[in-house]
């Protein structure tokens, strides 16, 4: 059977109230190995790495390992058929936490990326399925463009608390988004002296001719991706609870030449210089909006959706930002047991 739905248009959605957004909480957390058993390491912080970059002026070495281009080549594989295995990760943990009440009250199980760019609007497929009364959604094609620029930065700026410095630390937060108890996911780059939640930071890079950035940093329009860099950058950090944004500023031959942190709650006014036109009540309005639109179709399909249905929602902002629904293939039961 397939089938497709226009869920509407969420071009220019309503500013969402942001006093409904609860306060994030942190309910477990894990390590991730990438490699061929993908091991995961529940209630770990091993793969956690402790900010520690090196003095300014520095230069990025660009030539990343092989084993972490055979780990992005392997996502790729795994995306294709998500929900699982991308979703079972965030139950496992929950559940290795003793997180089962958590879970059970939940109504969206996703990870932060997919949130950032359902609200941010962009163009792609996701992969859905309702089972319980909640939704679980997973971006299905993530943007898997090698950036070797972030990597570096990152590798540059910290260093492994443990022995196993190439793994992943993803923390599990839940909070409300309106009407919504969402379980969501995401990749915490380090933390600053302490492994804890209000310690957490996230690093990003940004090419600028050092010129501009001495004679006024406050306003950066040498690349025009900031547009979407900064709105990127704080969505992340704000939906995940990531206290600090670290911007490492470039040459165009890839010399860092300055660390900046950015307070996340103080940071929205700068993000609004590079983008205009950037309102995070309408971005949050838009991912609301989606959510109760995929919910709402949900619930009126009923008993008629067999157990473990698999569908897609296709987002298109190329013509009027419409989003369809299409019904593809099966998919395992999560177990919440």
């Amino acid at each position: 059977m397939s089938s497709s739905h226009r869920l509407g248009n969420f071009a220019t959605p309503l500013p969402f109230d942001m006093k409904t957004i609860g306060a994030p909480k942190q309910i477990a957390y894990f390590s991730h190995f990438p490699g061929r058993t993908h091991e995961y390491c529940h209630q770990s912080r091993s793969a956690l790495k402790l900010y520690s970059p090196p003095t300014t002026p520095f230069q990025l070495l660009v030539a990343p390992p092989d084993r972490d281009r055979a780990h992005w080549s392997d996502q790729r594989s795994q995306l294709d058929s998500l929900p699982r295995p991308g979703l079972q990760s965030i139950i496992d943990a929950c559940q290795l936490a003793g997180r089962t009440a958590d879970l059970a009250k939940a109504d969206v199980i996703t990870n932060r990326g997919t949130l950032v760019d359902l609200a941010m609007g962009k163009i792609g497929e996701y992969g859905v399925y309702f089972v319980d009364g909640k939704l679980h959604i997973l971006r299905k094609f993530l943007e898997l463009r090698w950036d070797s620029e972030r990597d570096c930065f990152e590798r540059a700026c910290t260093r492994p608390m443990t022995e196993r410095p190439h793994g992943v630390f993803s923390s599990v937060v839940r909070r409300k988004i309106g009407n919504y108890d969402v379980i969501m996911a995401g990749e915490v780059d380090c933390t600053d002296k302490k492994p804890s939640m209000k310690d957490y930071i996230e690093l990003a890079t940004h090419e600028v001719p050092e010129q501009w950035y001495k004679r006024n940093p406050s306003v950066i329009t040498s690349n025009p991706d900031c547009v979407v860099l900064y709105p990127k950058w704080y969505l992340k950090s704000y939906l995940l609870g990531i206290p600090t944004v670290r911007i490492g500023y470039r040459t165009c031959d890839d010399a860092v030449f300055n660390i900046v942190r950015k307070p996340v709650k103080h940071f929205l006014p700068e993000v609004q210089i590079h983008a205009p036109m950037f309102d995070p009540a309408v971005d949050m309005g838009r991912l609301h909006d989606i959510l109760s639109a995929l919910s709402a179709y949900f619930r009126a399909l009923g008993p008629s959706v067999p157990d473990n249905t698999g569908f897609v929602l296709k987002v298109d902002v190329n013509g009027n930002a419409k989003v369809t629904l299409r019904e593809t293939c099966q998919t395992q039961r999560p177990d919440y047991r």
